[in-house]
């Protein structure tokens, strides 16, 4: 049996964190039984991408892929190794450890495939919203740079002659 690496509980409230003390005794004499030594660890929840950022960024791939020489599946692909891997290699050791022992020693084609389905390598999944921002941000000023023109996330539902030119 595969045991999990960590138990996490979350709350953002005093009644949901009550209910996870409640499991907590449970949890630790599970936990001491497998492991011997645990650590136990209370922090501040970091709230993971939106799904908004999550509908802009595939947008802008569409819309990519409609002025490019890509699919939106290679933009996104570009896009993760390009401006989402380096993101995650600063902030997380555990993704840095992962990424460069098996991704960075392949060849940049490779790199691209594994960004993309079928096997899409985990990177914008593992962001927090203000990393999802970062990207995006990223993302905007690659392709308007270009000269792209991508929906401006301000003037959501607008007509496509409404967007904001690149400056």
């Amino acid at each position: 049996m595969t045991l999990p690496k960590q138990y996490v509980s979350r709350a953002s409230t005093l009644q949901e964190s009550l209910a996870a003390v409640a499991k907590l005794p449970w949890i630790l004499a599970e936990a001491i039984t497998r492991w011997g030594e645990i650590e136990v660890i209370v922090r501040k929840r970091e709230k993971h991408r939106s799904q908004e950022q999550n509908k802009l960024q595939r947008k802008w791939c569409k819309e990519a892929a409609a002025q490019g020489d890509m699919t939106a599946e290679e933009y996104r692909g570009y896009c993760k190794l390009h401006f989402g891997v380096p993101i995650l290699r600063r902030d997380s050791e555990a993704f840095r450890e992962v990424y460069d022992r098996l991704i960075r020693p392949r060849d940049y084609a490779e790199k691209l495939e594994l960004m993309m389905e079928p096997l899409d390598f985990q990177v914008t999944r593992l962001m927090t919203t203000a990393q999802k921002g970062e990207y995006l941000d990223a993302m905007w000023t690659h392709f308007t740079g270009l000269g792209f023109r991508l929906t401006d996330p301000n003037l959501k539902g607008m007509d496509p002659s409404q967007y904001k030119e690149a400056a």
